[in-house]
């Protein structure tokens, strides 16, 4: 939080939010300080010469600042769909509300296509943003000069297309930049004091095999992990570890690997264990579930729900006034653009990207 001369709060900075490993390690086990210095914003006020206040206590503004009322106050915040899709969405189903109230009341005959048509905003604003989203992906230039570093999975170790096409490591002049199986972009600094620092990797006691690999920053704790076995193990694996070596420019080290007693698997313990499991492959119908449109952005009731609001009007695509015919096949366009790519995705995925196979293949 920042303020100004009197106290008042100027900006406020959700610290889970800008920290790349948040929802990895949990911010409840990092320290106000280990949260500060590592999203940078502890170098940064340093640098403008802020004085620094660090506390681990609850904020409680109206302990704090009694009555007294703060200005409008700036808030630090990425918001990832634009704002229009939500006044859209809210538009179609208060149109769609209000049009067959009016036509079952009696209403004009246009009524019916109206709230058909007010319905249909609801998906055609989710395939809008998807569809803009994909496109800005296709075009982004970002990654053109971006040493990349994809995964070489053992021979043998069961792998899914999905990690093999999705996961990757990509050195930027200034950012390294973590894709897990899902999509999900971690991004590190590769400089200043919250940079990474170090590369180390973990050795199995018994075997002297490497397990895995960490991303460390200054104060020597582990940032991202990657696990060795789906990374550095394939036919293509010594040339992958060097190519990232040489890309980062930072000192390895091996550290012997402490397993944690009872433990059945060596990440088990390890305060990046959720990394270790997203940066290697995972069973198809997690994916599907924390990859889909539903559930993880608009709700996951939505397709359900949509499509029994779709069929009140739909019976009029098969007979009856022109008004009414419109109104059925507005309908069936909505129920249509819900189903049909959720259908289309579980076939994909079951036939093909997230089947899993025991080709680990070296090239990626």
């Amino acid at each position: 939080m920042f303020q100004g001369a009197e106290g008042d709060e100027l900006v406020r900075v959700p610290l889970a939010a800008w920290l790349p490993e948040a929802e990895l390690v949990g911010v409840l086990d990092l320290s106000s300080a280990q949260c500060l210095r590592r999203t940078g914003l502890e170098a940064l006020v340093t640098r403008l010469g802020i004085p620094l206040e660090v506390s681990d206590a609850p904020w409680d503004p109206a302990a704090r600042y009694g009555e007294r009322r703060s200005r409008s106050v700036l808030r630090a915040e990425y918001r990832g769909l634009p704002r229009w899709h939500s006044w859209v969405r809210a538009l179609g189903m208060l149109g769609w509300i209000v049009a067959l109230v009016a036509a079952f009341a009696g209403g004009p005959s246009w009524a019916r296509p109206v709230a058909a048509g007010s319905l249909f905003l609801v998906p055609g604003a989710d395939v809008v943003v998807r569809v803009t989203g994909w496109w800005r992906g296709r075009r982004c230039a970002e990654f053109a000069r971006a040493v990349s570093v994809e995964p070489s999975p053992a021979v043998g170790k069961p792998v899914t297309e999905r990690f093999l096409r999705t996961a990757a490591v990509r050195v930027l002049p200034r950012d390294i930049v973590l894709t897990n199986t899902l999509g999900e972009e971690r991004r590190l600094a590769r400089h200043g004091d919250h940079g990474v620092t170090q590369l180390s990797r973990l050795i199995a006691p018994e075997s002297g095999h490497p397990l895995a690999v960490e991303f460390r920053g200054g104060d020597g704790e582990a940032r991202a992990l990657l696990p060795w076995s789906h990374w550095f193990a394939g036919p293509e694996g010594d040339d992958r570890w060097r190519d990232l070596v040489r890309a980062l420019g930072l000192p390895v080290s091996d550290e012997r690997h402490r397993r944690t007693e009872g433990a059945k698997h060596w990440s088990e313990g390890h305060v990046l264990a959720e990394d270790a499991r997203y940066m290697a492959p995972i069973g198809g119908a997690e994916a599907r579930r924390r990859t889909g449109w539903y559930g993880t952005i608009v709700g996951r009731n939505e397709p359900l729900a949509l499509v029994l609001l779709s069929a009140v009007l739909l019976p009029g695509a098969f007979g009856g006034a022109d008004a009414a015919v419109a109104a059925g096949i507005l309908s069936g366009l909505t129920a249509g653009v819900v189903l049909v790519p959720q259908l289309c995705r579980a076939l994909f995925s079951g036939v093909w990207f997230d089947r899993a196979t025991g080709e680990g293949r070296g090239d990626g």
